[in-house]
């Protein structure tokens, strides 16, 4: 009996460890003093993350955050949470706000009075430019920009109420362009007057790579002497519309009407197609200087005078003026497990607003995260990590960034990490080419990066000068997936890319994507050989601009005769694109059940690789079972993008072996995170807004379509 009733004891202990709880509130105008009650809040959320590392007691731990603004200039670090759950969330959805801007109080900022500053802006301008003394300001990153560089700088951000103000640049919309090119630079000349990458591998190095100059064709470049002596940069899409570097000049000769940069840019300048003059249409910018401050908004940083200099708006409340200066993420997750972050609104920030380094089963959850630098999360190993029900936007970078698993061991490792139902949507607003929305194990340069046995389903996504959803690596599902409007200036990507070796990447499978309404992009892009491909039930609607790219299903060559790669592509539909299908394949491959509809140039492209890089060309009519259409097959509301098929759809009759694909269930839903879906004119897919800067409409000459 006694030991019965010991027995009952024990049980009873180890459930009340179990099922402990403990609740702590955090408000901005708390104090870390206090208890950490309802009543009485800690003032910081690290300081209540603390003391919930310090409780000994294991159980739930939920720290909750009351209405107000979190000014976080450290990171919260939650390391190994040693047995305890921990929940760190907003009593109100959305109304816990946290930010990494500094305040600047408007009364900080003076009338220019220096002459030779006056002088440098344009007349109708000078009586409304303020501008705050470097000291003032009290920012760290306000350092002068590199000679070269490819993203934003690593200056700070200027606020105004809610709207990321623009740097000053020439021209305010659209670009110049190069009128001819003197010296490539970047790389060297052989010695038969071919042009060779410096950079490129197996190059030789005989001489030190050149700076590039060239011709301009705007007059306005003449005005620029006097930035160029306090410093001025340019940037462009100086070969190819997917490198977009920024170089400081060195010398602007009014003269011979040329440029010179000041340092050498990667595969030089000048279309690489038509080297080494170029073709008159290479695209760049001036940025960040006084003399270009034209537009409510602009701002710029005079790093010789050291002050910024700003342009405000008249249709903003200038108490509201904040500067984005914190690059650390507002979170790091290290080693931790079983912690969430949820109901929270992250903003300016220069660094990510989560990152998580290792742990397992962290959910970062119906949270807004918007006008950030960085990704908004970054996850970097670990096992079974989520990002659901997220609302991401006008982020100067990309989304979610993921990494971990194990490509090399037998079998391969999963990570296992989730990224669903998230809207994303206005990305890479800064630095704009290969942010996406989400990076699952793109590579750069074959650069290993395992992203094994990721789950990626059901994002919106939308609104972006480059890509979409970058890949690479092994395992992954890709499904459910709506991503439109994306390649808004730079082509030759997709709203799926991926560049990699195929012993790289394998065993991917991408179901029931809705991609559509891109005029320069492809859709789900292969751009070299990859292993055990599956497309299935896939929709792609590009809309493409006539003599661009667009191509829906695009799988490239590269070393497909001595390794043959398994594709499997089946009942997908393309639709309006300039060309369908196009595939380089080893077998065994199958191309079955596809559907063309409306596409301008080319239905079915597609070459067998064999032994010694010999291509055997196909009919349209592979396997008999690939068909081609025109109008509408029977969708219900094709116009008003419901691209669900009825029963009585010519595909059934035409194609039995075709299968329903579910496109009701393609994109976000509504969970206990994301309550409310958003609405049409939220989304805007019918009233896509014209992009700030012109598309480059580049020419793209090493593809076959």
């Amino acid at each position: 009996m006694k030991m019965k009733k010991y027995g009952m004891c024990i049980l009873g202990l180890f459930f009340s460890l179990y099922l402990f709880s403990a609740e702590w509130y955090v408000n901005p105008r708390g104090s870390n003093q206090n208890p950490g009650t309802r009543e009485k809040p800690f003032e910081t959320i690290e300081y209540a993350v603390q003391r919930v590392q310090a409780d000994a007691r294991k159980g739930k731990h939920t720290i909750w955050l009351q209405e107000g603004i979190y000014y976080v200039y450290q990171p919260v670090h939650i390391a190994e949470t040693a047995g305890k759950s921990l929940t760190i969330r907003a009593c109100k959805d959305g109304k816990a706000v946290i930010r990494g801007s500094l305040p600047v109080p408007f009364r900080s900022f003076d009338k220019i009075t220096q002459e030779s500053v006056l002088n440098r802006l344009q007349p109708q301008v000078r009586d409304r430019i303020y501008e705050i003394s470097f000291d003032k300001l009290g920012a760290e990153h306000i350092k002068p920009l590199p000679d070269l560089y490819n993203d934003h700088g690593g200056i700070i951000e200027l606020f105004c109420g809610e709207r990321r103000m623009p740097l000053s640049r020439y021209p305010n919309q659209g670009y110049m362009s190069m009128k001819w090119v003197l010296i490539n630079g970047g790389g060297q000349e052989t010695e038969g007057g071919s042009w060779r990458d410096f950079y490129a591998e197996g190059a030789k190095e005989t001489q030190p790579p050149r700076r590039g100059i060239f011709q301009y064709s705007d007059p306005r470049t003449a005005h620029w002497m006097e930035a160029v002596r306090n410093g001025a940069w340019l940037k462009g899409y100086w070969r190819i519309p997917w490198q977009n570097e920024a170089v400081r000049i060195e010398k602007i000769d009014t003269v011979m009407q040329a440029i010179v940069l000041s340092k050498p840019v990667a595969g030089g300048i000048g279309n690489k197609y038509t080297r080494p003059y170029g073709n008159g249409k290479e695209k760049y910018w001036l940025l960040n200087v006084p003399e270009e401050l034209d537009m409510p908004g602009e701002w710029c940083l005079d790093f010789a005078n050291r002050k910024l200099y700003f342009y405000p708006p008249e249709d903003v409340d200038l108490t509201e003026i904040r500067v984005s200066d914190h690059q650390t993420p507002f979170f790091l997750l290290e080693n931790a497990s079983g912690v969430t972050i949820r109901g929270i609104q992250m903003e300016e920030n220069l660094g990510p607003c989560v990152e998580i380094l290792g742990g397992n089963q962290n959910h970062i959850a119906g949270c807004v995260m918007r006008n950030v630098l960085d990704y908004c999360v970054k996850i970097d190993g670990g096992t079974d990590h989520q990002v659901l029900s997220n609302d991401m936007y006008n982020l100067g970078g990309g989304g979610v960034w993921l990494q971990g698993g194990d490509e090399t061991s037998e079998p391969r490792v999963a990570a296992g990490h989730r990224v669903v139902n998230n809207h994303i949507y206005n990305f890479s607003q800064v630095n704009r080419i290969y942010t996406p929305a989400i990076n699952s194990g793109y590579r750069a340069m074959n650069v290993s990066r395992p992203a094994v046995g990721m789950y990626i389903a059901h994002n919106l996504i939308h609104g972006t000068p480059h890509g979409g959803i970058l890949f690479g690596s092994f395992d992954s599902v890709f499904e459910y997936n709506e991503i439109f409007d994306y390649c808004r200036v730079s082509d030759d990507l997709g709203a799926f890319y991926s560049y990699s070796r195929s012993e790289h990447m394998a065993n991917l499978l991408f179901r029931y994507n809705f991609i559509h309404s891109t005029e320069e992009g492809d859709g789900i892009y292969f751009d070299y050989d990859q292993r055990d491909i599956t497309l299935y039930g896939n929709i792609v609607y590009l809309k493409s601009r006539q003599g661009g790219r667009g191509t829906g299903f695009l799988y490239k060559i590269g070393s497909q005769a001595e390794n043959p790669a398994r594709l499997h592509c089946s009942n997908n539909i393309a639709i309006a694109c300039n060309v369908g299908y196009e595939f380089y394949w080893g077998l065994p491959s199958v191309l079955e059940n596809n559907i063309a509809i409306d596409c301008a140039r080319k239905d079915y492209f597609y070459r067998e690789m064999t032994p010694g890089g010999k291509t055997i060309v196909h009919s349209d009519t592979l396997q008999h079972t690939n068909i081609t259409l025109t109008g509408d097959p029977g969708f219900a509301d094709m116009e008003g993008l419901n691209m669900e098929l009825k029963k009585s759809s010519v595909i059934y009759k035409k194609l039995p072996g075709f299968k329903p694909i579910p496109f009701k269930k393609i994109g976000l839903f509504r969970d206990e995170y994301r309550k409310r879906l958003p609405t049409e004119a939220e989304i805007g897919r019918f009233a896509i807004a014209p992009t700030l800067y012109e598309k480059l409409n580049s020419e793209v000459l090493d593809r076959e379509y």
